[in-house]
């Protein structure tokens, strides 16, 4: 059985081990920073000694996120890069971490035209490319499920199961927009309010919402993991799942 370190108080500016057993770890990067940019939160999976980074933000951020993934695992040993749309908060850095690894980038088959934009002149072979319907991945220990969440906010997006550690990776489902930066939620109706302006923005509809819910609800989840704002813990995801289901969101407000 894993330890899991999911704690209020957690500094957003420092590396964390969320999770960790004899073969399988979880880590948030450090990589919030606070001031007028979008922060990002980075995520790396090491399972076997192999690593699978998500989201590894921009360029700006690419070498704390470097130095701070390398005290886990060797860069050279990243294998994969997930990113969950094209945005530069996102996959500014791309070009970086394909100079010193030969991860495979996986995204969804719509953004893999792209990515020649960012250097790649062949992208077809830099990629591992997600159908439509998604697709579960054997890595090192553990098998990482890629669950359609089509429209939250980008049109190919997936949201990622872990089935070791059970955390459930949700890009930008779960976004907040936070004055004092923290990664760990403990007040949930005071984040809920940090997350509702963001969400009726940038997510399609509600029905693309229940869409996503009904693929996840039935899933063992220990953390939900956005790539922005915090991380909410178990407790509190029957709280934010029913926020999702009765937010009315993008198109659903057009008068």
């Amino acid at each position: 059985m894993g330890e899991y370190f999911i704690e209020p108080g957690l500094d957003p500016r420092k590396d964390h081990v969320l999770y960790r057993d004899e073969e399988h770890t979880v880590v948030y990067l450090g990589t919030q920073e606070g001031g007028e940019d979008v922060d990002v939160n980075s995520y790396l999976i090491v399972s076997r000694g192999r690593g699978f980074l998500l989201d590894p933000g921009g360029y700006k951020i690419f070498s704390k996120v470097l130095a701070n993934a390398s005290k886990y695992v060797d860069p050279r040993n990243i294998e994969y890069i997930y990113i969950c749309h094209q945005d530069p908060d996102v996959a500014g850095s791309l070009p970086l971490w394909r100079e010193i690894s030969n991860a495979k980038i996986v995204t969804h088959w719509l953004w893999t035209r792209f990515l020649p934009h960012f250097g790649f002149e062949d992208s077809k072979s830099v990629t591992h490319e997600l159908p439509d319907e998604g697709e579960t991945l054997n890595f090192g220990a553990t098998t990482l499920e890629f669950i359609p969440a089509h429209f939250l906010h980008s049109p190919g997006h997936f949201t990622v199961y872990d089935r070791r550690s059970k955390f459930l990776f949700t890009g930008d489902i779960g976004i907040a927009l936070l004055d004092d930066p923290y990664i760990v939620v403990e007040n949930m109706e005071r984040h809920i309010q940090a997350m509702r302006p963001i969400h009726e923005r940038l997510m399609a509809s509600n029905r693309a919402i229940k869409a996503w819910l009904n693929r996840v609800r039935h899933l063992d989840v220990e953390a939900i993991l956005p790539q922005h704002g915090a991380i909410i813990p178990k407790r509190h995801i029957p709280r934010f799942y029913d926020f999702l289901e009765n937010l009315k969101c993008g198109v659903d407000l057009l008068r």
